[in-house]
C-alpha cells in the first residue's frame, strides 16, 4: 500500500485541474516538455511523450528498484485500469481489450488466428503500410489469397471494394487513417458493407485513434489494432487488439500462455478453459512500465475530451490546408472535413528532403513519407505553429 498512497499523492500533485479544456490548450501544452525545444508536427511517426507518462514511469520503475516484486500488488492492476480507460475511448467494452506490443502483432494475431479454409480470400486496400500486408500475404501458405483494391482520386468507398466480394472472402481489412495520404475511411459505411456480406471487418487503427472519434461498435467492426506512440501520445512497445465479443472465440489465441486461462494459478491444471476476454491474446510478462506509462495518458485524453480533440486536430490540418493552397502546393490529402485527419500530405515543390532539411534547421519536426512532404499535429500544437512552418514554406 505504501506504492499505493505515493502514486495517488503524486498524481494528485501532478494533475491540473481544468474546467474548459477548449479554452485552456495552453495548460495542456504545459505537459508537453517537447514544446519547450521544437515545434512537432510529426504525430503520424512517433509522439514525444507527455509528462504524465513521464512521472507514472519514473514513480513506477523508482518503486520497482527500491521494493522489487512487493510494489507488483499496486502496480500490475494498471493493465485493467488503462484496459477500462481504453475501452470508454473506443465505445467497447473492457473484456474486448487485449494489450499487446504493436500495430503489426495484433494485425497477426488476427490473420494467423482464424480458421482459415483453402480458397479462402481477403480484400485489403493497395496503399496499406507494410505492417498491414505482409500477414494477409503470409496467408498464401494456407492457400489464402489477399485481393488488392485500388483507390480512386485516393479515396475508397463500399462501391469500390464490393465488386472484389464473393462467396470466399472472409475478412477486408483497411486503415482508419492511412498513412500516406492522410485521407480517413468511411468506417461506419464500410462496416455495414462487410455486415451486408457477411465479413468480418479488420481496421488498422494507429493513425487515427487517439486523434479522431471512433465507436467500435457503431462501425461494426470486429478486430481493430492500435499501437500507442502515435496519436495516442503513448510510448513505443504498447499496442491494443480490440475484439469484437461474439468473435472472441473465432480467434485462436496463437500467444496462449498461463495468463490466458481462467485460474492462472492453478498451474498443473492444464485443461482449463480460457479467459473469456480479449485479455487471452496477452503475453504472461505484459510491459507493466508502458502500461502504467499509457494509463496516465489516457486518463489526460479523456479529461480532454476525444470530441475536443477531434475538433482541435481538424482545425489545425484544415488551417495548414488552406495555407497550402494559397500557396499553391499540390495537396494529396483531401481539404473535406468528414476525409481529413491529422495527417496532411502534399507534393514538394522540388526534392521533399530539402523542406525536411529545412524544417529541422528551424527547429520544425515533419516527415516525408512516399517522396510526399507529411505533417501531422495534434491537439496541443498552436495556430502559430502551424503559420511558422506555411512561412517556411
Amino acid at each position: 500500500m505504501i506504492c499505493l498512497l505515493y502514486n495517488t499523492l503524486k498524481s494528485q500533485s501532478k494533475r491540473p485541474k481544468i474546467q474548459n479544456p477548449k479554452s485552456k490548450i495552453e495548460e495542456y501544452r504545459r505537459l508537453f516538455p517537447v514544446t519547450r525545444t521544437y515545434n512537432y508536427l510529426n504525430h503520424a511517426a512517433t509522439t514525444a511523450l507527455p509528462q504524465p507518462g513521464l512521472d507514472a514511469l519514473a514513480r513506477y520503475w523508482q518503486a520497482q528498484s527500491t521494493m522489487g516484486m512487493l510494489c507488483e500488488p499496486d502496480y500490475f492492476p494498471v493493465a485493467d485500469h488503462a484496459r477500462e480507460k481504453m475501452a470508454r475511448l473506443l465505445g467497447a467494452d473492457p473484456e474486448e481489450i487485449g494489450w499487446v506490443q504493436n500495430t503489426a502483432t495484433a494485425i497477426s494475431l488476427v490473420a494467423n488466428g482464424l480458421d482459415w479454409q483453402r480458397g479462402d480470400n481477403v480484400i485489403t486496400i493497395h496503399g496499406e503500410f507494410p505492417a498491414n500486408v505482409y500477414p494477409w500475404l503470409g496467408l498464401s501458405r494456407l492457400g489464402v489469397e489477399t485481393r488488392f483494391v485500388h483507390r480512386r482520386n485516393d479515396r475508397i468507398t463500399p462501391n469500390d471494394i464490393a465488386p472484389a466480394i464473393d462467396r470466399h472472402t472472409r475478412l477486408l481489412n483497411v486503415s482508419f487513417v492511412d498513412f500516406g495520404t492522410g485521407i480517413r475511411n468511411d468506417l461506419v459505411s464500410l462496416g455495414q458493407l462487410c455486415a451486408e456480406r457477411g465479413i468480418l471487418f479488420n481496421v488498422d487503427g494507429i493513425q487515427g485513434c487517439g486523434g479522431l472519434k471512433l465507436d467500435v461498435h457503431e462501425a461494426g467492426i470486429h478486430f481493430l489494432s492500435a499501437g500507442a506512440h502515435k496519436y495516442l501520445l503513448g510510448p513505443q512497445g504498447v499496442g491494443v487488439l480490440y475484439i469484437r465479443r461474439d468473435v472472441l472465440d473465432t480467434l485462436y489465441p496463437f500467444t496462449a500462455n498461463w495468463y490466458s486461462v481462467i485460474n492462472r494459478d492453478d498451474y498443473l491444471n492444464y485443461g482449463q478453459p480460457w479467459v473469456d476476454s480479449a485479455s487471452r491474446v496477452e503475453g504472461s510478462t505484459r510491459n507493466i512500465s508502458g502500461l502504467v506509462a499509457f494509463d496516465a495518458i489516457l486518463a489526460m485524453i479523456l479529461d480532454v475530451g476525444i470530441e475536443n480533440i477531434q475538433a482541435r486536430v481538424l482545425a489545425l490540418s484544415g488551417r495548414l490546408v488552406e495555407g497550402l493552397l494559397n500557396k499553391g502546393y499540390e495537396l494529396i490529402s483531401l481539404p473535406n472535413t468528414e476525409d481529413r485527419s491529422g495527417i496532411v500530405c502534399f507534393k514538394a515543390k522540388g526534392d521533399p528532403m530539402h523542406i525536411l532539411a529545412r524544417a529541422l534547421a528551424d527547429n520544425i519536426i515533419i516527415a516525408v513519407r512516399l517522396n510526399r512532404v507529411r505533417v501531422s499535429p495534434h491537439f496541443y500544437n498552436t495556430e502559430d505553429e502551424i503559420d511558422s512552418l506555411l512561412t517556411l514554406l
